[in-house]
């Protein structure tokens, strides 16, 4: 899968692609863009080919390890107000997230990066993770896109790393945009 920022030339070995656009910032119970299903002129596209994606604009290109009995193509967006935390944490689906607004601290199984509005990183599936939002902006928000398995379309993907956390709050909001089940011809 890759992510590319603006657009990239035509790609002929295209299974799925999803693009977003931003549009107006209404607070973060709302989404601050929209997506849409297949490759068109927006911000951001996320796409997967069978082969590794290169050239002007391309963010990053990861292999996924699809899941075997199926999977969707799901693109979300996560809002973070200030303060907010993400608590450890794993998703069934692994993907890439692009942060669209603010800065966000990431604390992964083996460094701490911060991230700020322009940056990308690749999420493996069930890769435990933390993300805290820093406090330069009101709202904190990235755009997601993971390969997920079927029983995960309509569901949430967000699974704790410690059952004690469960009571912590939880402030992110979450915005999906869709689930779209993958039917790849394998030949």
């Amino acid at each position: 899968m890759s992510v590319v920022y603006n657009s990239v030339a035509q790609v002929d070995d295209v299974i799925v692609a999803a693009s977003w656009q931003r549009t107006d910032d209404k607070g973060a119970d709302a989404p601050f863009g929209a997506g849409v299903l297949g490759q068109s002129d927006g911000d951001l596209e996320f796409i997967v080919t069978r082969t590794a994606l290169k050239g002007n604009g391309v963010l990053g290109c990861k292999a996924l390890a699809l899941p075997t009995t199926g999977w969707a193509l799901r693109l979300d967006e996560v809002a973070f107000p200030v303060g907010a935390v993400a608590h450890r944490h794993t998703h069934s689906g692994s993907g890439w997230r692009f942060l669209v607004a603010g800065s966000l601290r990431i604390e992964a199984e083996h460094d701490i990066t911060v991230m700020g509005e322009g940056d990308s990183w690749f999420e493996p599936a069930h890769s435990p993770v933390r993300a805290v939002a820093l406090q330069d902006a009101a709202v904190t928000r990235f755009v997601r896109c993971m390969a997920i398995p079927l029983a995960d379309v309509g569901r949430s993907t967000f699974q704790l790393s410690a059952p004690e956390d469960a009571d912590l709050p939880r402030l992110q909001m979450t915005h999906r945009h869709f689930d779209h089940v993958v039917q790849d011809d394998a030949g």
